[in-house]
């Protein structure tokens, strides 16, 4: 059977004999093949049949590649890796496989979407990488590099799953070439390759190249775009080989978050050097869920039942996640104390006194046994630095204020902007920059917008806050609000 003119999207190839199966439509299509969803009558369920485009059935090369990739992606029985069912095979000329039907989207999609998100989007990403990293980790343990991974080649499943898909240009480590057989082909995508690659030097494939692709694709969530960009293949192909990646800090867009640990774990993935990126993409991996989840180097406390961990108008040498347990926060106003919210487990307390070197703003006891995670003061300014803690401001999300005892109007509102401001505040501590004189600073406009979005707080409320505060200033030229450095005890 030829291809059809008139309908490019038809299944219109010979089915394997004794393969009962009915088309419901095509899913996708690359250079070498068509991805269609179909209804396997014997079992009574869909699968996703890939086959060979009609017009490479007879050259040995494609048909060769595109039989490798069923081979090696059935033996990657990985949670991350779409399982593969069953391949034809005629006269040895195989031609189609069956698999798993993925519903969902890209991680290019998904990122294209999130492109103007904050510091959850972020590490929903991160999430996403830690999951890739698993899969890649998995295939090397089984001798088999990727070579082609990028965004578009990661589904996301509409529940949570995750597959590294598009195994076609996969390699076998006992199959790569010594340097006198090097055919000195680069193969893979421009954009992401790694320079040994992008040279033709498929001799010196090896697991960190793969490395090296991973940090493409962390540069795509940073920077919104690839390590590699040029109007034309060659153009692009010509600076992966010369491994010109740009600085993130000049690409990435404005008031998108830049943590700088993050950073320094991208451009050591991203080091031309094999010798100096990470050597196995175990050690990447251990490298972002530390980011990610920075809170369990901390030191923990626990408080039984009417302890209080921290006294109104005391000063603070420290901060506090909650890991277990709950907590009230109440405060004095005019005389009286007043409840002012509830704690649960994954929020921060305390790092506002911290922060700033004022007294504490409200007292806060345990309701119940509660664990909590210590961050002191020498910790948090060192963490300020590498910016590992960026992940405990996130999943501190800003609760709401509890009106338990019939506060006023005014009063809710005070709370709503203070917390308004604590988050001011969290930026300027995990994601400010440095200034000459040891304060510390944060682009004002995009983290106004962006604070007032998430609290429903007007900006100018804020800003007046802001400006209330000793020692924060607005610098109108370079838009950033600035915060002096902290008075020393």
């Amino acid at each position: 059977m030829f291809w059809n003119k008139d309908d490019p999207n038809a299944l219109n190839q010979p089915i394997p004999p004794g393969w009962h199966i009915t088309e419901l439509g095509m899913l996708g299509k690359g250079g070498m093949s068509r991805v269609f969803r179909v209804r396997d009558e014997s079992l009574g369920r869909e699968v996703a049949l890939k086959v060979l485009r009609p017009e490479l059935m007879k050259d040995d090369d494609a048909l060769e590649t595109f039989v490798d990739e069923a081979r090696i992606t059935a033996q990657l029985d990985h949670p991350n890796v779409p399982p593969l069912y069953a391949l034809s095979a005629d006269k040895k000329r195989s031609t189609c496989f069956t698999m798993k039907v993925l519903e969902g989207h890209t991680f290019q999609q998904m990122l294209d979407k999130n492109k103007a998100g904050g510091i959850e989007a972020l590490f929903a990403a991160l999430e996403v990488m830690i999951r890739v990293c698993d899969a890649v980790s998995f295939a090397h343990s089984k001798g088999i590099i990727h070579c082609d991974l990028k965004p578009g080649n990661v589904m996301v499943g509409d529940h949570g799953q995750i597959y590294v898909v598009d195994w076609g240009l996969a390699r076998r480590k006992t199959d790569l070439p010594k340097e006198s057989e090097d055919d000195q082909r680069a193969v893979g995508t421009p954009a992401y390759m790694a320079p040994e690659q992008a040279r033709g030097q498929n001799h010196l494939i090896d697991e960190r190249t793969d490395v090296f692709l991973l940090g493409g694709m962390l540069f795509r969530v940073l920077a919104s775009k690839p390590p590699f960009v040029a109007p034309t293949a060659e153009e692009t192909l010509e600076i992966a080989r010369k491994a010109h990646v740009p600085p993130l800090e000049q690409v990435v867009p404005a008031g998108r978050p830049m943590p700088p640990r993050l950073l320094a774990i991208v451009r050591k993935a991203l080091a031309p050097a094999k010798e100096h990126r990470f050597q196995t993409v175990a050690e990447l991996r251990k490298e972002l869920e530390e980011f990610i989840h920075g809170i369990a180097r901390l030191p923990e406390q626990v408080f039984q039942p009417g302890d209080v961990i921290i006294h109104e108008g005391e000063p603070g040498d420290c901060a506090y996640i909650i890991l277990d347990g709950h907590c009230q926060v109440t405060r004095v106003v005019a005389g009286k104390k007043e409840n002012l919210r509830l704690l649960g487990p994954g929020e921060m307390f305390g790092e506002a006194a911290v922060l700033t070197n004022n007294p504490r703003l409200a007292t806060v006891t345990a309701l119940m046994e509660t664990r909590v995670a210590v961050v002191a003061r020498a910790f948090l300014q060192d963490e300020m630095e590498r910016t590992s803690l960026i992940s405990l401001a996130i999943r501190a999300v800003a609760s709401s204020f509890l009106d338990l005892n019939g506060q006023t109007a005014a009063l809710l509102q005070d709370q709503v902007v203070a917390k308004a401001w604590e988050l001011v505040l969290r930026e300027v501590a995990f994601m400010g920059r440095t200034e000459a004189d040891g304060g510390r600073s944060i682009p004002w406009t995009a983290t106004l917008q962006r604070v007032a979005e998430e609290t429903g707080v007007d900006p100018e409320l804020i800003t007046k806050r802001a400006l209330r505060q000793k020692g924060v200033r607005i610098d109108d030229v370079q838009n950033r609000l600035v915060l002096s450095p902290m008075s020393r005890a």
